[in-house]
């Protein structure tokens, strides 16, 4: 059997080298992460998985009952807990620094269990503007969330350590935004957290004091996020375009036309950022092709990839001393 070169590992971006060697098998059973809402902590900590309630039951191949169940992040199981919470159907769920789990429902009820999925009181409420509405979005940051009603109206609760939820500005819109993207409060000039709406052809910057319109021409964009520094935007178009953008706007930094069989892919689900401060490599590209569903999980130094099967990272060549802005379209 011939011999297979190390080097074959590494991918070229720009002027250093990229690869995403297996770590270890997970070693759960019985999860299938299509069929679930998954939340991982960052730098290995624990993941929480619980049954995706907008999907069909499959009958004698998983219980009708619901249950939010918790592992470490080699799959080994730390707890779990049957879900028969109130409020409606579960919207979405995030980690916060210290390793609480937030669940929010529909109905702005805002849940937290520790890692023994224990619930912690009190529960939270978004407001008495959802007790006739309904949250159908959210998007978490480290320690806080904005949630979008079906009313198209803006919640926010910017620290879950000292839980004040607000409503932001009226954007002022009769259907629901393309996509959503957060820039945290510490990353801005007011120092509150500005919200970003993809409407139409452009984005709508929603404050807690006001709207405005910006990046007029760029879309329409199907998904966005922002990097970790709060100083650049990733976006795909719906035409199959990656952009990356200054997250005032001011500038593209970098464009990329993503060929046509990627497209079927993009109701992209998520667009992370694996990044450091420099913005170098970013007119570079490379592809790997990944067959199955993955999750990317942050770390300080690379991104720890997962699917149902195994754990791997990105990691970059250790001769390399400074880092580029990389995304990874998932």
């Amino acid at each position: 059997m011939a011999g297979v070169s190390v080097a074959a590992e590494w991918q070229l971006l720009y002027n250093r080298y990229y690869r995403k060697p297996q770590i270890y098998q997970m070693q759960w059973k019985h999860v299938d992460l299509s069929r679930n809402k998954v939340a991982c902590a960052p730098f290995g900590g624990p993941i929480a998985v619980i049954r995706d309630d907008s999907k069909i039951v499959q009958l004698y191949a998983e219980s009708a009952l619901r249950k939010l169940r918790i592992f470490n992040s080699a799959g080994l199981p730390l707890s779990e807990t049957v879900w028969k919470n109130p409020g409606g159907r579960l919207i979405g769920m995030s980690w916060t620094h210290d390793q609480a789990l937030v669940c929010i429902t529909q109905d702005g009820i805002i849940y937290r269990y520790n890692l023994h999925a224990q619930l912690m009181e009190p529960n939270l409420h978004l407001g008495n503007d959802l007790s006739t509405h309904s949250v159908i979005e959210c998007v978490f940051w480290e320690n806080g969330v904005v949630c979008l009603s079906d009313a198209y109206q803006v919640f926010c609760v910017s620290d879950f350590q000292n839980p004040r939820p607000c409503k932001l500005a009226d954007p002022g819109i009769e259907d629901a935004p393309l996509c959503m993207a957060v820039i945290e409060p510490q990353y801005t000039m007011s120092g509150n957290v500005e919200v970003l709406m993809a409407v139409s052809d452009h984005v709508l910057l929603v404050e807690e004091d006001g709207v405005q319109q910006v990046g007029i021409g760029v879309g329409p964009l199907q998904k966005m996020m922002v990097s970790r520094n709060g100083k650049l935007l990733a976006s795909f178009t719906h035409d199959g375009r990656l952009l990356v953008m200054a997250s005032d706007f001011s500038n593209i930094i970098f464009e990329h036309n993503c060929e046509i069989h990627c497209l079927s892919f993009v109701s992209t689900r998520s667009l992370p950022w694996l990044d450091r401060a420099d913005s170098h490599g970013m007119s570079h590209w490379t592809r790997a092709i990944l067959a199955e569903l993955i999750w990317l999980a942050k770390k300080s130094l690379f991104g720890e990839v997962f699917n149902l099967a195994n754990v791997s990272y990105v990691n970059f060549d250790p001769e390399c001393a400074i880092w580029g802005n990389f995304i990874i379209l998932i």
